[in-house]
């Protein structure tokens, strides 16, 4: 199953949910930082020590001479025993011009023994965006917070890609709900074909956007009890609900 995650302005980090969420994934899951702007992962995750042939230009270059999958096996790296399997994204936002992001999410689609959650970051329109990776999930994210200009934003963006997408209505991930809309409110508003929620865990959201040391409990955090619960959501097949 291929996953893409993408946010409108002004709702808060995509790359933390996803890899949150990749951490807790039901079954092996691997994260690619296809954020057209140019990707966190290398940075963030990786504390600037990223293998540099670990990429997704990389992935471009090596899947002119073999497949997708094949390609992406020999670069996925795990940076840390709590961390999942990721590829970095892009070095500058001017790569994302000449990526064949039709074939990469095509090959990503494909891939079989493993969920793929693909970090789109924010939407781009046009010849800098990833709306052909997008094309090819089969299910979309939408990340949204739940102030009033993410809010907006994020119905705003639902009506471009409900135009423009060929594929799946987007589940909406709401982050910190409550403050002040409920996911009953923003759903109302932005549509989507589900819903899901993660809390405000700055602590925790360190671990994956600044790598920061994970502690002993990890996973009995707040942000990833409700991660778990999500990823099982999104990775059924299934219509998204409501969690808590």
């Amino acid at each position: 199953m291929l996953i893409g995650f993408v946010s409108a302005k002004g709702s808060p980090g995509v790359t933390t949910a996803v890899l949150a969420l990749a951490a807790a994934w039901p079954r092996t899951a691997i994260v690619i930082d296809a954020d057209p702007a140019g990707g966190d992962v290398a940075a963030g995750l990786g504390r600037g020590a990223w293998p540099p042939a670990s990429q997704l230009l990389e992935l471009a270059v090596q899947s002119r001479m073999t497949t997708v999958e094949n390609a992406l096996r020999r670069l996925v790296v795990r940076s840390a025993e709590h961390t999942p399997l990721a590829l970095a994204g892009l070095g500058s936002p001017v790569q994302a011009a000449t990526m064949p992001w039709r074939e990469l999410g095509l090959g990503l689609a494909g891939i079989v023994d493993a969920d793929v959650l693909c970090d789109g970051g924010r939407y781009v329109h046009g010849e800098h965006g990833n709306m052909d990776l997008l094309r090819a999930c089969d299910r979309l994210v939408l990340v949204t917070g739940s102030s009033l200009p993410s809010v907006r934003a994020t119905a705003r963006l639902a009506e471009v890609l409900h135009v423009l997408m060929d594929g799946p209505t987007p589940t909406l991930l709401v982050i910190d709900p409550g403050h002040p809309y409920d996911p009953i409110d923003i759903r109302a508003s932005c549509g989507g074909d589900g819903i899901v929620e993660l809390p405000h865990d700055p602590r925790t959201a360190g671990v994956w956007s600044h790598g920061d040391a994970p502690g002993r409990h990890l996973d009995r955090t707040p942000l990833q009890r409700s991660a778990r619960r999500v990823a099982a959501v999104l990775a059924s097949a299934g219509t998204a609900e409501v969690t808590s």
